[in-house]
């Protein structure tokens, strides 16, 4: 691992519904789906088919959740080498949200979104206008960064059945807080075993190879599934 490798907080949304409707929406009056993601630059990789699942504890809001994390085919926008990523989250107490991304590929994990497509179990999927992913206020994809600022220790360690080689890093962000991490480039798609800070804990469960997209039904357009969800809560 390069000194000066960051880990960042990847803000994946699953935005949806962020408008009250007047019946049972898939989370009652609005779709959650933000959720943060540990991601460590230097151990990143893009490789298809790849995929690891993690159980986050959220200390800012006291909630236990499981995450999987995906990347699947390439393809090229705009001139740019990208990967669809897909993440998935499983509330305890709402419904499962799967995000599908199309991401810009780069030498430290995602860069730039093109596309954004979210489905709520038991719900058509939809994609995500541009505007909660672009410019300054953009809801989807925000970066919080983390140097390392030390590398302690590298170790073989058992994780779900397998020995892993890998690193034991501390990390500082701009407003002092410190993430310890363990990380591995044997473990794709993102790398970390482990990560503790003092709003997020992430534990790898399992990770392999061979993972497909998880979005069934061809998407909609936001504002068309806004207009279905209205639409059946008329109806009801």
């Amino acid at each position: 691992m390069r000194k000066g490798s960051r880990i960042g907080a990847f803000a994946v949304l699953a935005v949806a519904a962020l408008v009250a409707v007047t019946a049972p929406a898939p989370c009652g009056a609005e779709v959650k789906g933000q959720r943060p993601m540990m991601i460590v630059e230097d151990v990143f990789q893009f490789t298809p088919g790849a995929w690891s699942d993690y159980l986050i504890h959220d200390r800012s809001k006291q909630e236990y959740y499981r995450m999987s994390i995906a990347t699947l085919e390439r393809l090229d926008r705009n001139g740019k080498p990208c990967s669809w990523m897909e993440i998935g989250v499983t509330p305890e107490k709402e419904p499962p949200v799967v995000t599908r991304l199309l991401v810009e590929q780069t030498k430290t994990g995602p860069g730039e979104i093109y596309e954004v497509i979210v489905q709520v179990r038991g719900y058509a999927p939809f994609t995500v206008p541009e505007s909660f992913f672009r410019g300054e206020d953009k809801d989807v994809g925000n970066v919080k960064s983390t140097a390392v600022a030390k590398r302690i220790e590298r170790r073989v360690i058992p994780v779900a059945g397998r020995s892993v080689r890998a690193w034991d890093v501390e990390a500082v962000d701009a407003a002092g807080d410190v993430t310890a991490a363990l990380v591995s480039e044997e473990v794709a798609p993102i790398g970390v075993i482990l990560a503790e800070s003092p709003q997020v804990d992430m534990v790898l469960s399992d990770w392999g190879t061979g993972a497909k997209s998880k979005i069934e039904g061809t998407p909609v357009n936001f504002y068309v599934w806004l207009m279905m969800q209205m639409g059946d809560a008329l109806t009801k």
